[in-house]
């Protein structure tokens, strides 16, 4: 631990959103050069090539929003594959009724 140092403690798996602010900091100063030299997350460590990894890792509910749309996507094109048939029954029957009315309505006159 050479040169200038700082310790950024974080108490949350949501790592992105703590960096923010300090990257911020780091363009408003000028201090791009100065950058992180390592951290350890979950007791392992990671080096500067590897802290980029969770830099950009996606946050938690991030995660769940993409798991529950992959979880969603099947049982949606079910639900619409299963209601196409019905659906179809009810244009054609729709158009059967449209036909007797105009049926109907020529033989009234």
């Amino acid at each position: 631990m050479t040169g200038m140092n700082a310790w950024l403690f974080v108490h949350t798996e949501e790592i992105p959103n703590v960096l923010k602010p300090y990257r911020s900091f780091q363009k408003e100063k000028k201090l791009e050069d100065n950058d992180f030299s390592g951290g350890v997350f979950e007791g392992k460590f990671y080096g500067p090539d590897e802290f980029k990894q969770l830099e950009t890792m996606p946050s938690r509910a991030e995660i769940y929003a993409k798991l529950l749309g992959s979880l969603q996507s099947p049982a949606i094109g079910l639900v619409t594959t299963l209601q196409a048939p019905a659906r179809d029954v009810v244009m054609v029957l729709k158009a059967y009724v449209q036909k007797l009315e105009e049926e109907q309505g020529g033989a009234g006159q």
